[in-house]
């Protein structure tokens, strides 16, 4: 059940909590979905561990918030709000591929932060982090001189 006239004051403190103003503003599957997310993401960065992800928590709760409050003025202007989900299953079952190559890239990438360090060290006399630090450096100076290097324009048949 939908407030007939939201408090956009109320909403906003309730969307402290991702997926919560959505619930008040009767959006339960967009709600649902942004508390899913949210609490999900925290359960996953600390059981994996995963220090490289944590800036996803404050994208996904600014989201949040701001996507309340749209829903809040659109019950305002039109009456009424539409519970469009955040995410629309059946997109993501046509589209599978890229969400099979990012669960690829992502189980590769728990490997190499996990598992390749204890393995690098029986075999190598090289710090890892070290090891890592340098082939970081080295990409990056790379891709760097690939940028300076790359295709000059042409205007008026001359290069700049």
């Amino acid at each position: 059940m939908q407030p007939s006239n939201p408090s956009k004051t109320l909403t906003f403190f309730l969307s402290f909590v991702p997926g919560v103003g959505h619930l008040y503003l009767g959006a339960k599957n967009r709600g649902l979905q942004f508390l899913i997310l949210f609490f999900g993401s925290i359960f996953l960065l600390d059981f994996l561990r995963l220090g490289l992800f944590p800036f996803w928590l404050p994208i996904v709760w600014f989201y949040s918030l701001f996507d309340a409050l749209q829903k809040a003025d659109e019950i305002v202007l039109s009456g009424v709000v539409v519970d469009e989900p955040l995410v629309k299953w059946d997109v993501l079952k046509k589209n599978n591929a890229w969400y099979g190559w990012g669960l690829i890239v992502f189980g590769a990438y728990l490997l190499l932060d996990r598992h390749l360090p204890r393995l690098w060290s029986m075999y190598f006399h090289i710090n890892w982090y070290d090891f890592r630090s340098f082939v970081t450096a080295v990409l990056l100076i790379a891709v760097g001189v690939l940028i300076l290097r790359g295709k000059k324009v042409k205007n008026n048949g001359e290069e700049q």
